[in-house]
């Protein structure tokens, strides 16, 4: 790691927050604002009068998400009742400055020489992405600073086995866990598999140090279980999958599908609607008393998307989804490939911007088009109509088109070196483990959100852009290195 003259390794740290503190004076300046309107609006979110009255009952009995991303947002809101916007604005930017601090310990873990991982660290930190994204109080933020500090402490823990490295690491885990469904309950069993198996002279600490966190994310699992039915963090899965499969049919593909017998009629309700759309699908459920699960509307006016109506929801758009899938596939391969062109548009290209991007559109647009290679831009509205009218291929000019050559590169070069080098008695396994763990975060979110999910991917990118940048400074250090070396 850094040595050098006393004091110097502090330079780095001084530069970077530096940039980042002048940054946000700047981008205030020019108007861009934290969107606290949001935490009303998103369906995300409990209402905020029940955060502020039932916050705890209303946790328990929130089954939408895991429950993490609520109870900061919801002890911010009863610590702040008329202040929290501001409360959860300076917590992002807290999350903001560790999270630069962190992506710089993460590329000198992976021995990026300081200039180029403070330049890289600076360059990530300012981009308008980021600032949008943390005046954006959803989970994205959160999980990216997460997945960072995972990558910075599984280091140490490759580097020294020891108890308290390896608990905080299981820690972070499973904080993830609880605020993105994901990352679930087996995934974290795997990775403390894996450590076990690859550390098996230190079995027992990481047996011993994954035991607490990986049993509170079970005691969530198992609260669901016995409080709605499912096993897992969030019952969203099946209320999701109308965005893959049955929204991407046409109406009358919908309507002959359930004349053919192949599509429940329940097929052509559109998903994701307010509860009211779907209680006459459901007359026998009766009120729970819990307004959480009772209330059609919240108080804020938009509907509550934890209505218990959506547990009964989940699987009947689940087995429609199945129906499609097996009976009209061309319907979520057209998901698919929405999934993956959003995926590849810039991070700040996403229509929850639309108002915060508007100071600093020049800026913005300059950036995308430098750096990302996204030759044209239009809302999603325009997008449809252009796609519609039959012009497929030019829509790659609203992506990013260095982002559609740079990330599938990135990833393919770094899985080469990193077969090349294991053969290498001589390459350090910290930065091998290290590398194996950051390409696994990539693939693991790209493949779940790319065909699960479609028209937010490159939200759901954003949190491992750092993880990429990373890689990238991996691959440009082993280049300047050749070229230095050779004749």
């Amino acid at each position: 790691m850094d040595k050098g003259p006393s004091r110097a390794w502090l330079a780095p740290y001084v530069w970077i927050l530096s940039a980042f503190a002048v940054s946000r004076i700047l981008y205030y300046a020019a108007g861009v604002r934290f969107q606290t309107n949001l935490i009303r609006s998103n369906f995300q979110f409990i209402d905020v009068d029940l955060m502020k009255h039932r916050l705890v009952e209303s946790l328990f009995y929130y089954h939408m998400y895991p429950p993490l991303h609520n109870l900061i947002v919801g002890v911010l809101v009863k610590a702040f009742p008329s202040e929290y916007g501001a409360a959860l604005h300076a917590l992002y930017i807290a999350v903001g400055a560790v999270s630069a601090v962190l992506l710089y310990q993460l590329m000198r873990c992976l021995n990026v020489p300081v200039r180029l991982a403070c330049v890289l660290t600076i360059l990530f930190v300012t981009s308008p992405g980021c600032v949008l994204f943390e005046n954006y109080p959803m989970y994205e933020y959160l999980i990216l600073v997460l997945l960072l500090a995972q990558c910075v402490v599984l280091y140490r823990l490759l580097e020294r086995p020891v108890f308290r490295t390896a608990f905080l690491f299981f820690s972070l885990l499973a904080a993830l866990s609880l605020v993105r469904a994901f990352y679930h309950l087996y995934y974290l069993i795997a990775v403390a598999a894996a450590l076990a198996f690859f550390l098996r002279g230190h079995a027992r600490i990481i047996a011993a140090a994954s035991a607490i966190p990986l049993l509170i994310v079970f005691a969530l699992y198992a609260k669901n279980l016995a409080v709605f039915g499912f096993f897992g963090g969030s019952s969203w899965l099946g209320n999701n999958l109308p965005t893959v499969t049955t929204h991407n049919l046409s109406a009358e593909e919908c309507k002959s599908l359930v004349r053919s017998g192949k599509l429940d009629p329940f097929g052509c309700v559109e998903g994701s609607m307010p509860p009211s759309t779907y209680l006459p699908y459901v007359p026998a459920l009766k009120a729970t008393g819990i307004p959480v699960l009772d209330q059609e509307v919240k108080s804020t006016g938009g509907g509550n998307f934890n209505h218990q109506v959506y547990l009964k929801t989940g699987p009947m758009f689940l087995r429609t989804a199945k129906q499609v899938i097996r009976y009209y596939p061309a319907a979520y391969l057209r998901s698919v490939a929405i999934a993956w062109f959003c995926y590849f548009r810039p991070a700040s290209d996403f229509f929850q911007f639309e108002e915060n991007r508007t100071p600093i559109r020049a800026f913005d647009r300059a950036y995308n088009l430098v750096i990302f290679g996204q030759w044209r831009e239009a809302p999603g509205t325009e997008l449809r109509a252009l796609r519609a009218s039959g012009g497929s291929l030019s829509l790659l000019l609203y992506t990013g088109i260095f982002l559609i050559v740079a990330l599938p590169c990135i990833l393919a070069a770094t899985a080469y070196l990193w077969i090349r080098d294991w053969r290498k008695t001589s390459a350090s396994f910290e930065r091998q483990g290290l590398l194996a763990f950051i390409v696994v975060q990539i693939v693991l979110v790209a493949l779940i959100s790319n065909f699960l999910s479609s028209f937010e991917n490159n939200r759901y990118r954003f949190p491992t852009d750092p993880l990429y940048l990373a890689l990238f400074a991996v691959l440009l250090t082993r280049m300047l290195a050749r070229w230095r070396a050779s004749p």
